[in-house]
């Protein structure tokens, strides 16, 4: 799991604590001089809250598990990328060294007219002393080989060259195609994690309000609101 992951499963899990906040900050019945307050009212806005808070922690937890499936998803992708790039290199380097071996192996040859008609002077000369038995197949072969056809040894290089450069493209689009994936679920899991760190927040917002709420009410008894509405607030104290 990583870190974005991490830390959006340790807000959620202080979500409930979150609201323990709320203990600190509420007053008391203490004969303040505050103004009566209705403990029916405030049960009503604490069931709404508790309800409220309740639907915002499970959407937050929902969110947060989006988020943690969508970087592990983004993850995977990445070590795919990673794993295309590295054929890319393997194919690069092996289509060089193919390429190489094959340069190495090619003649220079004349490639001027004056070349080309003598090969071909050549080549019915063989064929004539052939038709007249005066060259074997094997030599008229021979002949014909070195007037125009490649060295077998060299045409494989070639073909070698040739196969490693179709793997070389193909590599390529493979990397081409596993970047592409990861740049969209990379994207989609950055997403994913605002709206995950956003309702965490609402979460947290609402369990504090939540608890607030909860706690006011069971401060406010039905006695205590009865006592207040007929005795009204304190007094408060002459000034000298």
């Amino acid at each position: 799991m990583g870190d974005s992951a991490t830390w959006l499963l340790v807000i959620l899990l202080l979500l409930a604590a979150l609201g323990l906040l709320g203990l600190a900050v509420l007053p008391g019945p203490d004969g303040s001089g505050e103004a009566p307050v209705d403990p029916v009212r405030l049960r009503a806005e604490a069931e709404e809250l508790a309800g409220h808070a309740e639907a915002a922690r499970v959407e937050a937890e929902r969110a947060v598990a989006a988020a943690v499936d969508a970087r592990d998803r983004a993850g995977a992708a990445e070590r795919e990328r990673d794993r295309a790039w590295q054929a890319q290199e393997a194919a690069e380097a092996a289509y060089q060294r193919a390429r190489r071996a094959a340069l190495a192996g090619r003649e220079p040859r004349d490639t001027d007219d004056a070349a080309r008609d003598r090969e071909r002077t050549v080549t019915r000369a063989a064929l004539s002393a052939y038709r007249r038995g005066d060259l074997s197949v094997q030599e008229f072969r021979e002949v014909w080989r070195r007037a125009g056809e490649p060295d077998p040894v060299q045409r494989a290089r070639e073909e070698v060259v040739e196969r490693q450069q179709a793997e070389l493209i193909a590599a390529r689009r493979a990397y081409d195609r596993a970047a592409a994936g990861f740049r969209q679920l990379d994207e989609a899991a950055r997403i994913a994690e605002v709206a995950a760190r956003a309702l965490v927040d609402e979460a947290a917002e609402s369990a504090v309000e939540a608890e607030q709420a909860r706690v006011a009410a069971h401060r406010y008894p039905d006695r205590w609101f009865r006592r207040r509405k007929a005795t009204g607030p304190a007094p408060e104290p002459d000034g000298d």
